[in-house]
Protein backbone atom coordinates (compact mmCIF):
# COMPACT_ATOMS: atom_id res chain seq x y z
CA UNK A 1 0.00 0.00 0.00
CA UNK A 2 2.92 1.96 0.98
CA UNK A 3 4.47 1.52 -2.67
CA UNK A 4 1.35 2.47 -4.54
CA UNK A 5 0.27 5.61 -2.14
CA UNK A 6 3.82 6.96 -2.69
CA UNK A 7 4.27 5.98 -6.47
CA UNK A 8 0.74 7.28 -7.70
CA UNK A 9 1.15 10.59 -5.66
CA UNK A 10 3.08 11.85 -8.50
CA UNK A 11 -0.56 11.75 -10.63
CA UNK A 12 -2.42 13.81 -7.63
CA UNK A 13 0.22 16.46 -7.02
CA UNK A 14 0.79 16.62 -11.14
CA UNK A 15 -2.94 17.15 -11.67
CA UNK A 16 -4.74 18.21 -9.03
CA UNK A 17 -2.26 19.94 -6.57
CA UNK A 18 -2.75 24.05 -7.80
CA UNK A 19 -6.35 23.41 -7.31
CA UNK A 20 -6.08 21.54 -3.99
CA UNK A 21 -3.71 24.82 -2.98
CA UNK A 22 -6.52 27.05 -4.13
CA UNK A 23 -9.64 24.84 -2.44
CA UNK A 24 -11.19 26.79 0.43
CA UNK A 25 -12.48 25.13 3.62
CA UNK A 26 -15.62 25.54 5.24
CA UNK A 27 -15.19 28.18 8.31
CA UNK A 28 -17.64 25.84 10.63
CA UNK A 29 -16.22 22.29 10.61
CA UNK A 30 -17.94 19.88 12.84
CA UNK A 31 -15.53 17.54 15.41
CA UNK A 32 -16.50 14.45 16.90
CA UNK A 33 -14.40 14.22 20.07
CA UNK A 34 -14.02 11.44 22.48
CA UNK A 35 -11.45 8.94 23.87
CA UNK A 36 -11.12 5.84 21.81
CA UNK A 37 -13.85 3.21 22.04
CA UNK A 38 -16.32 5.73 23.43
CA UNK A 39 -18.37 5.49 20.41
CA UNK A 40 -17.31 7.86 18.35
CA UNK A 41 -16.60 5.77 15.10
CA UNK A 42 -20.69 5.16 15.26
CA UNK A 43 -21.84 9.14 15.66
CA UNK A 44 -19.73 9.30 13.27
CA UNK A 45 -21.06 6.54 10.64
CA UNK A 46 -24.55 8.12 11.63
CA UNK A 47 -23.81 11.89 11.23
CA UNK A 48 -22.06 10.85 7.48
CA UNK A 49 -25.51 9.82 5.81
CA UNK A 50 -26.01 13.74 6.27
CA UNK A 51 -25.17 14.79 2.17
CA UNK A 52 -23.95 18.16 3.13
CA UNK A 53 -20.86 16.81 4.78
CA UNK A 54 -17.62 15.83 3.80
CA UNK A 55 -15.43 13.58 5.30
CA UNK A 56 -12.55 11.27 4.88
CA UNK A 57 -13.38 7.89 3.79
CA UNK A 58 -11.33 4.73 4.67
CA UNK A 59 -9.50 5.06 1.23
CA UNK A 60 -8.85 8.69 1.26
CA UNK A 61 -7.15 8.01 4.59
CA UNK A 62 -5.44 4.85 3.29
CA UNK A 63 -3.83 6.62 0.11
CA UNK A 64 -3.60 10.32 1.39
CA UNK A 65 -1.36 10.91 -1.11
CA UNK A 66 -3.08 9.59 -4.15
CA UNK A 67 -6.59 8.55 -3.43
CA UNK A 68 -7.74 11.14 -6.68
CA UNK A 69 -5.57 9.25 -9.09
CA UNK A 70 -6.39 6.08 -7.57
CA UNK A 71 -9.97 6.30 -7.46
CA UNK A 72 -10.98 4.80 -10.76
CA UNK A 73 -9.04 1.87 -9.73
CA UNK A 74 -10.92 1.04 -6.41
CA UNK A 75 -12.33 -1.84 -7.27
CA UNK A 76 -8.98 -3.44 -7.29
CA UNK A 77 -7.83 -3.14 -4.01
CA UNK A 78 -10.91 -4.47 -2.34
CA UNK A 79 -9.25 -7.21 -1.42
CA UNK A 80 -6.46 -5.22 0.78
CA UNK A 81 -10.00 -4.56 3.25
CA UNK A 82 -11.37 -7.33 5.45
CA UNK A 83 -15.00 -7.28 5.85
CA UNK A 84 -15.38 -6.44 9.64
CA UNK A 85 -13.06 -4.50 12.14
CA UNK A 86 -11.13 -7.17 13.87
CA UNK A 87 -11.96 -4.97 17.43
CA UNK A 88 -15.33 -4.64 17.57
CA UNK A 89 -16.89 -6.44 14.18
CA UNK A 90 -18.33 -3.23 12.47
CA UNK A 91 -18.22 -3.74 8.89
CA UNK A 92 -15.58 -1.94 6.81
CA UNK A 93 -15.02 -1.03 3.38
CA UNK A 94 -13.48 2.17 1.47
CA UNK A 95 -16.42 4.47 1.71
CA UNK A 96 -16.79 4.30 4.85
CA UNK A 97 -16.21 7.39 7.45
CA UNK A 98 -12.18 7.22 8.51
CA UNK A 99 -10.26 9.15 10.76
CA UNK A 100 -8.03 11.89 9.38
CA UNK A 101 -4.99 11.27 11.69
CA UNK A 102 -4.28 8.13 9.56
CA UNK A 103 -4.17 9.96 6.53
CA UNK A 104 -1.63 13.01 8.38
CA UNK A 105 0.32 10.48 10.37
CA UNK A 106 1.20 9.05 6.71
CA UNK A 107 1.71 12.10 4.75
CA UNK A 108 4.05 13.62 7.92
CA UNK A 109 6.36 10.25 8.02
CA UNK A 110 5.11 9.81 11.66
CA UNK A 111 4.61 13.48 13.35
CA UNK A 112 1.49 12.28 14.91
CA UNK A 113 0.71 10.29 18.29
CA UNK A 114 -0.79 7.50 15.97
CA UNK A 115 2.88 6.19 15.03
CA UNK A 116 2.75 4.40 18.27
CA UNK A 117 0.69 1.95 16.30
CA UNK A 118 3.90 1.47 15.01
CA UNK A 119 6.06 1.87 17.15
CA UNK A 120 4.90 1.38 20.69
CA UNK A 121 7.65 1.89 22.56
CA UNK A 122 8.13 5.30 20.96
CA UNK A 123 4.99 6.82 23.15
CA UNK A 124 6.52 7.76 26.47
CA UNK A 125 9.75 8.87 24.79
CA UNK A 126 8.34 11.04 21.89
CA UNK A 127 5.25 10.51 20.69
CA UNK A 128 2.79 11.11 24.22
CA UNK A 129 3.50 15.19 23.25
CA UNK A 130 2.64 15.15 19.89
CA UNK A 131 -1.38 14.27 21.41
CA UNK A 132 -1.67 17.92 22.45
CA UNK A 133 1.41 19.70 20.47
CA UNK A 134 1.77 21.52 24.05
CA UNK A 135 -0.93 24.09 23.10
CA UNK A 136 -3.68 23.10 25.42
CA UNK A 137 -4.06 21.18 28.52
CA UNK A 138 -1.30 20.06 30.85
CA UNK A 139 -0.08 16.37 30.90
CA UNK A 140 0.15 16.26 34.31
CA UNK A 141 1.99 13.60 36.67
CA UNK A 142 1.31 10.04 34.85
CA UNK A 143 1.70 6.81 36.67
CA UNK A 144 1.17 2.91 35.41
CA UNK A 145 -1.64 0.52 35.80
CA UNK A 146 -0.10 -1.13 38.22
CA UNK A 147 0.17 1.96 40.55
CA UNK A 148 4.06 2.19 39.79
CA UNK A 149 5.33 5.76 38.47
CA UNK A 150 5.99 5.49 35.10
CA UNK A 151 9.06 6.25 33.39
CA UNK A 152 10.34 8.81 31.37
CA UNK A 153 10.34 12.97 31.91
CA UNK A 154 7.66 15.18 31.15
CA UNK A 155 8.60 17.43 28.76
CA UNK A 156 10.34 20.60 30.43
CA UNK A 157 8.08 23.72 30.71
CA UNK A 158 10.99 26.76 31.71
CA UNK A 159 9.55 28.91 28.50
CA UNK A 160 6.33 29.17 26.21
CA UNK A 161 7.60 28.94 22.46
CA UNK A 162 4.84 30.43 20.15
CA UNK A 163 4.24 29.10 16.68
CA UNK A 164 2.15 31.04 13.91
CA UNK A 165 -0.78 28.74 12.20
CA UNK A 166 -1.76 29.25 8.75
CA UNK A 167 -4.44 31.16 8.11
CA UNK A 168 -8.07 29.52 7.42
CA UNK A 169 -11.74 30.65 6.97
CA UNK A 170 -12.68 32.58 10.08
CA UNK A 171 -9.52 32.26 12.11
CA UNK A 172 -7.83 35.23 13.81
CA UNK A 173 -4.82 33.82 12.78
CA UNK A 174 -3.54 34.91 16.30
CA UNK A 175 -0.49 32.46 17.40
CA UNK A 176 -1.17 29.12 19.52
CA UNK A 177 0.87 28.94 22.15
CA UNK A 178 3.33 25.53 21.93
CA UNK A 179 4.25 24.99 25.71
CA UNK A 180 7.43 23.15 25.12
CA UNK A 181 10.79 23.49 24.54
CA UNK A 182 11.52 20.52 22.79
CA UNK A 183 12.46 21.51 19.56
CA UNK A 184 11.48 17.70 17.86
CA UNK A 185 7.72 18.81 18.84
CA UNK A 186 7.63 22.33 17.80
CA UNK A 187 8.93 21.33 14.33
CA UNK A 188 6.23 17.80 14.53
CA UNK A 189 3.61 20.48 15.03
CA UNK A 190 4.45 22.74 12.24
CA UNK A 191 4.31 19.58 9.72
CA UNK A 192 0.81 18.00 11.08
CA UNK A 193 -0.68 21.32 10.72
CA UNK A 194 0.20 21.75 7.39
CA UNK A 195 -0.43 17.97 5.91
CA UNK A 196 -3.93 18.13 8.20
CA UNK A 197 -5.17 21.09 6.52
CA UNK A 198 -3.66 19.87 3.05
CA UNK A 199 -5.48 16.59 3.79
CA UNK A 200 -8.87 18.79 4.66
CA UNK A 201 -8.29 20.49 1.76
CA UNK A 202 -8.27 17.54 -0.95
CA UNK A 203 -11.26 15.81 0.14
CA UNK A 204 -12.93 19.27 0.32
CA UNK A 205 -12.09 19.28 -3.54
CA UNK A 206 -12.88 15.79 -4.11
CA UNK A 207 -16.28 16.58 -2.69
CA UNK A 208 -16.85 19.54 -4.83
CA UNK A 209 -15.32 18.15 -7.90
CA UNK A 210 -17.58 14.68 -7.40
CA UNK A 211 -21.05 17.10 -6.91
CA UNK A 212 -19.97 19.49 -10.01
CA UNK A 213 -19.52 16.74 -12.81
CA UNK A 214 -22.93 15.13 -11.29
CA UNK A 215 -24.50 18.21 -11.59
CA UNK A 216 -22.88 18.73 -15.09
CA UNK A 217 -24.55 15.51 -16.15
CA UNK A 218 -27.83 15.57 -14.76
CA UNK A 219 -28.29 19.45 -16.57
CA UNK A 220 -26.95 17.44 -19.79
CA UNK A 221 -29.80 14.85 -19.64
CA UNK A 222 -31.98 17.66 -20.29
CA UNK A 223 -33.62 18.37 -16.54
CA UNK A 224 -34.96 21.79 -16.12
CA UNK A 225 -33.66 24.12 -13.37
CA UNK A 226 -30.76 27.05 -13.34
CA UNK A 227 -27.16 26.03 -14.27
CA UNK A 228 -24.61 27.11 -12.47
CA UNK A 229 -22.00 25.53 -14.89
CA UNK A 230 -18.39 25.61 -13.35
CA UNK A 231 -18.54 28.67 -10.63
CA UNK A 232 -16.87 27.51 -7.25
CA UNK A 233 -19.88 26.31 -5.22
CA UNK A 234 -19.78 27.03 -1.65
CA UNK A 235 -17.36 24.05 0.19
CA UNK A 236 -19.19 21.53 2.35
CA UNK A 237 -19.21 21.51 6.01
CA UNK A 238 -16.19 19.15 6.60
CA UNK A 239 -17.56 16.26 9.55
CA UNK A 240 -14.15 15.45 11.37
CA UNK A 241 -13.14 12.57 13.85
CA UNK A 242 -10.21 11.31 15.49
CA UNK A 243 -10.07 10.67 19.13
CA UNK A 244 -6.82 13.00 19.17
CA UNK A 245 -8.47 15.99 18.19
CA UNK A 246 -10.02 15.42 22.07
CA UNK A 247 -6.75 16.87 23.14
CA UNK A 248 -6.29 20.04 20.83
CA UNK A 249 -9.77 21.38 21.71
CA UNK A 250 -7.91 24.48 22.55
CA UNK A 251 -5.83 24.50 18.73
CA UNK A 252 -9.43 23.97 16.75
CA UNK A 253 -11.02 26.93 18.61
CA UNK A 254 -8.32 28.92 18.02
CA UNK A 255 -8.37 28.11 14.29
CA UNK A 256 -11.70 27.50 13.74
CA UNK A 257 -13.71 29.81 16.37
CA UNK A 258 -16.76 28.78 14.32
CA UNK A 259 -16.48 24.96 14.54
CA UNK A 260 -19.55 22.69 16.15
CA UNK A 261 -17.96 19.65 18.71
CA UNK A 262 -19.88 16.70 19.41
CA UNK A 263 -17.93 15.04 22.90
CA UNK A 264 -18.93 11.02 23.69
CA UNK A 265 -17.84 9.73 26.82
CA UNK A 266 -18.54 6.07 28.58
CA UNK A 267 -18.31 4.73 31.91
CA UNK A 268 -14.31 4.82 32.29
CA UNK A 269 -13.63 1.03 33.24
CA UNK A 270 -15.83 0.27 29.91
CA UNK A 271 -13.14 2.57 28.18
CA UNK A 272 -10.16 0.85 29.25
CA UNK A 273 -11.89 -2.74 28.59
CA UNK A 274 -12.79 -2.18 25.14
CA UNK A 275 -9.12 -0.58 24.15
CA UNK A 276 -7.13 -3.45 25.87
CA UNK A 277 -9.47 -5.22 23.62
CA UNK A 278 -8.72 -3.03 20.79
CA UNK A 279 -4.84 -3.17 22.06
CA UNK A 280 -5.20 -7.35 21.62
CA UNK A 281 -7.23 -8.00 18.33
CA UNK A 282 -6.16 -4.80 16.43
CA UNK A 283 -2.89 -3.51 17.04
CA UNK A 284 -0.73 -6.63 16.00
CA UNK A 285 -1.84 -5.66 12.38
CA UNK A 286 0.73 -2.66 12.88
CA UNK A 287 2.97 -3.05 15.31
CA UNK A 288 7.01 -2.94 13.68
CA UNK A 289 8.05 -3.56 17.27
CA UNK A 290 7.02 -5.79 20.15
CA UNK A 291 5.36 -3.53 23.40
CA UNK A 292 5.18 -4.64 26.72
CA UNK A 293 2.35 -4.82 28.77
CA UNK A 294 2.94 -2.22 30.59
CA UNK A 295 3.70 -0.59 27.82
CA UNK A 296 0.17 -1.14 26.08
CA UNK A 297 -1.23 -0.37 29.33
CA UNK A 298 0.70 3.00 29.60
CA UNK A 299 -0.78 4.32 26.03
CA UNK A 300 -3.79 3.72 27.03
CA UNK A 301 -4.05 5.21 30.51
CA UNK A 302 -1.70 8.13 29.48
CA UNK A 303 -4.14 8.48 26.09
CA UNK A 304 -7.42 9.30 28.31
CA UNK A 305 -5.59 11.72 31.04
CA UNK A 306 -4.35 13.88 28.50
CA UNK A 307 -7.30 13.73 26.42
CA UNK A 308 -9.84 14.24 29.40
CA UNK A 309 -8.16 17.06 30.81
CA UNK A 310 -7.04 19.06 27.80
CA UNK A 311 -11.11 18.75 26.86
CA UNK A 312 -11.76 20.14 30.54
CA UNK A 313 -9.44 23.19 30.41
CA UNK A 314 -10.87 24.10 27.24
CA UNK A 315 -14.37 23.17 27.26
CA UNK A 316 -15.59 26.29 29.00
CA UNK A 317 -14.69 28.36 25.86
CA UNK A 318 -16.68 26.55 23.17
CA UNK A 319 -19.40 28.65 22.09
CA UNK A 320 -23.04 28.74 23.13
CA UNK A 321 -25.07 26.02 21.25
CA UNK A 322 -21.69 24.49 19.71
CA UNK A 323 -21.00 22.02 21.90
CA UNK A 324 -23.17 18.57 22.36
CA UNK A 325 -22.08 16.35 24.57
CA UNK A 326 -23.33 12.35 24.59
CA UNK A 327 -23.23 9.51 26.72
CA UNK A 328 -22.48 6.13 25.46
CA UNK A 329 -25.29 4.01 26.61
CA UNK A 330 -27.52 7.03 25.24
CA UNK A 331 -26.21 6.50 22.25
CA UNK A 332 -26.50 2.99 22.37
CA UNK A 333 -29.92 2.86 22.99
CA UNK A 334 -31.73 5.75 21.19
CA UNK A 335 -29.27 6.42 18.31
CA UNK A 336 -31.98 8.92 16.33
CA UNK A 337 -32.92 10.55 19.46
CA UNK A 338 -29.15 11.64 20.10
CA UNK A 339 -29.18 12.80 16.49
CA UNK A 340 -32.25 14.81 16.95
CA UNK A 341 -30.86 16.39 19.72
CA UNK A 342 -27.62 17.26 17.91
CA UNK A 343 -29.37 18.71 15.12
CA UNK A 344 -31.48 20.69 17.46
CA UNK A 345 -28.58 22.24 19.50
CA UNK A 346 -26.98 23.02 16.11
CA UNK A 347 -29.79 24.85 15.01
CA UNK A 348 -30.80 22.11 11.95
CA UNK A 349 -33.93 20.88 12.95
CA UNK A 350 -35.24 21.10 8.93
CA UNK A 351 -32.17 18.97 8.19
CA UNK A 352 -33.23 16.65 10.57
CA UNK A 353 -36.90 15.95 9.72
CA UNK A 354 -35.45 15.84 6.02
CA UNK A 355 -33.01 13.02 6.86
CA UNK A 356 -35.31 10.71 9.40
CA UNK A 357 -35.90 8.30 6.78
CA UNK A 358 -32.19 7.78 5.67
CA UNK A 359 -31.05 8.21 9.51
CA UNK A 360 -33.63 5.26 10.44
CA UNK A 361 -32.61 3.22 7.47
CA UNK A 362 -29.04 3.25 8.51
CA UNK A 363 -29.56 2.65 12.50
CA UNK A 364 -31.84 -0.73 11.00
CA UNK A 365 -29.23 -1.68 8.98
CA UNK A 366 -27.14 -2.31 12.07
CA UNK A 367 -30.06 -4.04 13.54
CA UNK A 368 -27.88 -7.60 13.34
CA UNK A 369 -24.75 -6.13 15.07
CA UNK A 370 -23.39 -8.18 18.14
CA UNK A 371 -21.50 -5.91 20.79
CA UNK A 372 -18.25 -7.30 22.40
CA UNK A 373 -18.23 -8.64 25.62
CA UNK A 374 -15.11 -8.44 27.35
CA UNK A 375 -13.37 -10.21 30.19
CA UNK A 376 -13.67 -8.69 33.66
CA UNK A 377 -11.15 -6.91 35.02
CA UNK A 378 -9.25 -8.07 38.28
CA UNK A 379 -9.24 -6.37 41.68
CA UNK A 380 -6.48 -4.33 41.38
CA UNK A 381 -6.56 -3.12 37.79
CA UNK A 382 -10.29 -2.32 38.16
CA UNK A 383 -8.78 -0.11 41.46
CA UNK A 384 -5.82 1.50 40.23
CA UNK A 385 -8.08 2.59 37.02
CA UNK A 386 -11.01 3.98 39.46
CA UNK A 387 -8.54 5.80 41.64
CA UNK A 388 -6.48 7.46 38.04
CA UNK A 389 -9.60 8.29 36.40
CA UNK A 390 -11.77 9.25 39.31
CA UNK A 391 -11.85 13.28 38.79
CA UNK A 392 -13.12 11.98 34.82
CA UNK A 393 -15.94 9.77 36.48
CA UNK A 394 -17.17 12.28 38.85
CA UNK A 395 -17.03 14.94 36.38
CA UNK A 396 -19.05 13.14 33.55
CA UNK A 397 -21.43 10.91 36.12
CA UNK A 398 -20.28 7.60 36.29
CA UNK A 399 -19.57 7.57 40.57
Amino acid sequence: MAVVNTFMAFFDWLLFSRAIAAQPLHPEPVFILGHPRTGTTHIHNLLANDPRFAFATTFHAGFPSSFLSLEPARGLLSGLLERQRPMDNMALHWDLPAEDEIAVNLLTGGDSPYLALVFPRLWRPLLRSYLTFGASGQTGTVHSVSGERGGGAEPAREREQVLVVPREAGSDNKPVSEATDDPRVSAAFRRWLAAFTWFMRKVTYRYVRTNRVRNRNHNQRGQHGVSHGDQAPQPPMLLIKSPVHTARLGIWLRLYPRARFIFIHRHPLEVFQSAANMADTYYWYTYLQRPTDQVTNDFIMDQYDIMYKSYMSERERVPAGRLVEVGFSELESDPLGVLRRIYHQFGWDEQYDMLTSRFRSYVVSLADFKKNHFNSLSPDVEAVIRERWAESSKALGYT
